[in-house]
């Protein structure tokens, strides 16, 4: 029996060898991508400090926040998360705390928290305010406050307080409150105050 030659095997097996051959790449430490720098903190080296004052809030118009800045340049201004703007003041801040904020030129933000309060009354508003309590919001209050008018809600009472004096002074259409008019007394309560300007803080 012959022997056949390595090379004649080969040959014989060539449409059926197939050899395979599998590269694995390799990747050295150096070879991988640094991790970036942390970015640079807009505030490192600068001692900014922000305060705010307040007036207090009216029923109708809020109050008013100043904020103050230093430390730096370029500020603008926000308050409660708000668009930062050019002007430092804010109006119509409702009773409550708020956060004001400074942001300067190059992107260092720094708050604080400021109180607007709730101002006092004046005398003649004070009166008013005790009489409608005893002789009106048993009708006028809540959601069902009667012709929609809750004199509970001090803004709306000074925003009617001609239809209040109309009402229960002049008697036009009919005298209020319902069941009897008003001692003379009260009527010029109400009439005091709004000739004074029928205003809170009247």
């Amino acid at each position: 029996m012959k022997t056949k030659s390595f090379k004649s095997l080969l040959a014989s097996t060539a449409g059926i060898l197939t050899i395979v051959v599998v590269l694995y790449a390799c990747s050295k430490g150096g070879d991988t991508p640094a991790t970036p720098p942390p970015a640079a903190d807009p505030c490192a080296g600068k001692t900014v400090t922000v305060s705010g004052s307040a007036t207090a809030a009216d029923p109708c118009s809020g109050g008013k926040v100043s904020v103050t800045a230093s430390g730096s340049t370029g500020f603008t201004y926000s308050i409660d998360g708000g668009v930062f703007q050019v002007s430092s003041d804010f109006s119509n801040a409702t009773v409550g705390d708020h956060t004001v904020s400074v942001k300067d030129a190059g992107g260092c933000v720094q708050s604080a928290k400021v109180t607007v309060s709730k101002a006092a009354s004046g005398p003649f508003f004070a009166a008013v305010r005790n009489l409608l309590n005893t002789n009106c919001i048993s009708c006028h209050s809540g959601a069902g406050a009667a012709a929609g008018k809750d004199w509970t809600n001090d803004c709306i009472v000074i925003s009617n307080k001609d239809k209040i004096k109309t009402r229960t002074v002049d008697g036009t259409p009919s005298f209020m409150p319902q069941g009897g008019k008003l001692s003379a007394a009260d009527m010029k309560i109400i009439t005091d105050w709004v000739n004074a300007g029928g205003r809170y803080s009247d």
